[in-house]
């Protein structure tokens, strides 16, 4: 059942907080995380923070799909599996 919360429809199970992610805070003298060896400031900075959300993004993927390989070798369902979170 749904429940009213500040006159907006709230249902069980969601959050209106978005799932933090674990973004990596890179000095600007760092090297780039892409992997070509130059610094992030000649690199990437220039497109501010959406180029390590995208790796946030990407990080967070392989990690889900390395939960989902471990349930399944433990023998959960697929059901179960397609729910999981991280």
């Amino acid at each position: 059942m749904a429940r009213k919360m500040h006159s907006k429809v709230v249902w069980p199970g969601f959050s209106r907080t978005p799932t933090p992610r674990h973004i990596a805070k890179i000095g600007r003298n760092d090297r780039c995380p892409c992997g070509s060896g130059k610094k992030y400031k000649d690199c990437h900075e220039r497109e501010g923070s959406t180029f390590l959300e995208k790796l946030a993004r990407q990080h967070d993927k392989e990690r889900l799909t390395e939960l989902r390989a471990s349930l399944k070798a433990q023998g959960v369902p697929w059901y179960r599996r397609f729910f999981v979170r991280l």
